[in-house]
């Protein structure tokens, strides 16, 4: 079958244009198994319609699936609707972390036809034969559809256990299309020529906020073969820096410690980044030490709140205590740090939320993302939003990212949006900023790259900001 995979896209300039990932690996599974795909990234787009409209007519699929996000959730259902305006009998499968919601959340609009909940490998594979060979939905595993005016989901899918068995085909879309810093996952890249890895699956870890799309279960592909797709992209396309996405990459500290000594032993000149972020409670002196030896040069920590009550609300499981001698430390090897934020929790109050800014501006930290807190759906937040009768709202609006109207702190939505751009000028307007990024900067190239990004992030703030208020 020729099988369409699209990422919808957006009307948000600043979102990262980092390769899409889960539309390559199902790419991969669907040519393995003797199907046509073909990946159409309408974020890289700037003629998105006429580019789907050319996709539509020249591949002529028979099916077309949609990865999503639950920020383009709105821009994915319009897109649903153009290719139903071009071929209304193609069936639309919508995939991606939006899809742990309920399916009538999904389902209610017609254009879009089935979802695939959770990892995609197995079942798409599944789900394209019996679309194939018209065979009955019922039987495929971690899908949902309607019929006959009902939602039927089907049984969950089991994990895939063997991740070394995901071997991405980078062929299936152009990679050079993503060597630019615009594309970037990462605000401050060191070189143009990146590429994200994921090298795990799972998180065992609680927290309220956090889709749970791959388990609880950290399953991990080998050291060995880590570095096996390293050395691919580094001597196939001359990738010299790479950003890895996974959600507990150092939780298994042996195996992180082991992948960055295979990177000094065999000699790779290249940097790393950590932009979706690693816990701070599993690093010490050794992680870092070997970090910086194999290129590392930034990472992001998941702090969210400075504030102990909301921390144990949040079921985030971090000792804030160990913060500030982590961060020095790593500040030390000159590994910049982004903290990310979050303000607006369920039952917030303004002092807590001014806690969580000063212990921002406390850290030695590079830069910090202080968000809007955002119940999404298929997150115990959303459930605990509803339940405390705060919002009822289901409009898919909600979760756009510049969203307020979902707001269930004891902070008024415009109070908040103050307090929001309050925190980004008390932490950047500091000298002792400056400081921390000359600090962990390894060359004067970089410093310089480092500079230009920062005032083009911080532009990007400030007119984010003044469109919300």
């Amino acid at each position: 079958m020729n099988v369409l995979l699209v990422r919808p896209h957006t009307d948000d300039k600043d979102i990262s244009r980092v390769m899409p990932l889960g539309l390559v690996a199902v790419a991969t599974v669907l040519k393995r198994e003797g199907h046509n795909p073909k990946i159409i990234d309408l974020r890289l787009s700037e003629t998105p319609q006429s580019d789907l409209k050319k996709a539509m007519f020249e591949f002529d699929p028979d099916a077309v699936g949609i990865g999503l996000m639950t920020v383009e959730s709105e821009c994915a259902f319009r897109l649903a609707k153009d290719i139903k305006a071009i071929n209304h009998n193609v069936p639309i499968i919508f995939g991606g972390p939006h899809c742990a919601h309920e399916p009538e959340f999904i389902l209610h609009d017609s254009n879009v036809d089935l979802m695939v909940i959770g990892e995609a490998e197995l079942t798409i594979v599944e789900l394209v034969e019996a679309l194939k060979n018209k065979q009955d939905l019922g039987t495929v595993k971690g899908i949902a559809y309607k019929h006959d005016g009902q939602y039927i989901k089907t049984a969950a899918r089991e994990k895939i256990l063997d991740l070394n068995w995901l071997d991405q085909d980078y062929e299936t879309l152009n990679v050079t299309d993503y060597f630019n810093f615009d594309c970037s996952h990462e605000y401050l890249p060191a070189f143009d020529s990146f590429m994200p890895l994921v090298t795990s699956r799972g998180c065992p870890f609680t927290c309220i906020y956090c889709h749970d799309i791959f388990g609880k279960d950290i399953r991990y592909r080998s050291a060995e073969k880590v570095l096996e797709e390293i050395e691919f992209l580094m001597k196939e396309y001359g990738v010299r820096e790479f950003h890895i996405l996974d959600d507990s990459f150092n939780i298994d500290m042996k195996r992180a410690k082991k992948i960055f000594d295979m990177i000094v032993e065999k000699g790779f000149d290249i940097r790393i980044a950590f932009p979706n972020g690693i816990r701070a409670d599993y690093i010490d002196d050794e992680m870092v030490e070997k970090m910086a030896k194999a290129g590392v040069y930034r990472l992001a920590l998941g702090i969210e709140s400075g504030s102990l009550r909301i921390q144990k609300l949040i079921s985030k499981s971090l000792d804030i205590g160990i913060l500030k001698d982590v961060v020095s430390k790593l500040a030390k090897a000159r590994i910049g740090v982004n903290g990310f934020f979050m303000l607006g929790f369920p039952g917030e109050t303004l002092d807590e939320m001014n806690q969580t800014i000063e212990f921002a501006c406390d850290l030695d930290l590079s830069t910090a993302l202080f968000s809007l807190v955002i119940p999404n759906p298929g997150t115990d937040l959303r459930d605990m939003v509803i339940e405390e009768g705060e919002t009822t709202n289901k409009s898919f609006s909600d979760y756009s990212i510049t969203a307020v109207n979902s707001n269930a702190s004891k902070v008024d939505p415009g109070q908040l949006v103050k307090l929001q751009k309050h925190a980004y000028r008390k932490f950047y307007f500091n000298p002792k900023r400056a400081w921390h990024i000359f600090q962990t900067t390894r060359s004067k190239k970089l410093l310089f790259s480092k500079f230009l990004s920062l005032l083009k992030l911080t532009s990007a703030w400030s007119k984010r900001l003044s469109y919300q208020s």
